[in-house]
């Protein structure tokens, strides 16, 4: 598995806007809204359904890392957006850094294994610390998709 399967340069916001984590959900939400993963009618649900996982224990991993994510039948197909921070955003990380890179995974109900996978692809990315801060440097999409492959 790969991350490129799931993440589409239309899913990919270079500065996030968002200071506090409940924004930066939200503004991660609206990707999936604008690409046309996710119908306008179900942000609320969909941001809800994040933040009911987030209450499981927070998805800040380490290094600058945060994986928000929810498996909902809102969803048809799994996908991933990526939100960068150049301040970074406090996501309760493990090591009570700021989260920089922000990927937020869309999953459909029945994608428990996918899912799983996802995950674990990007908490490996999370230990690659070079990869992880040349992402949070780059300047275009395309930089983040080459630095990705």
């Amino acid at each position: 598995m790969e991350i490129l399967e799931y993440l589409s340069k239309n899913r990919i916001k270079m500065n996030l806007e968002g200071r506090s984590k409940a924004e930066v959900i939200k503004e991660m939400a609206q990707v999936f809204v604008k690409d046309g993963i996710l119908s306008a009618d179900d942000l609320d649900e969909f941001i809800s359904s994040i933040y009911e996982r987030e209450k499981l224990s927070p998805t800040g991993m380490q290094d600058g890392v945060a994986i928000p994510h929810a498996r909902t039948h809102l969803v048809k197909k799994m996908s991933l957006a990526l939100g960068i921070s150049k301040t970074g955003v406090d996501f309760d990380s493990m090591d009570d850094e700021p989260s920089k890179l922000i990927f937020m995974i869309a999953a459909p109900e029945n994608a428990k294994g996918e899912h799983l996978d996802l995950l674990a692809e990007i908490a490996k990315l999370s230990f690659e610390e070079e990869l992880v801060e040349k992402i949070e440097s780059v300047e275009t999409v395309e930089e983040v998709l080459n630095l990705l492959k």
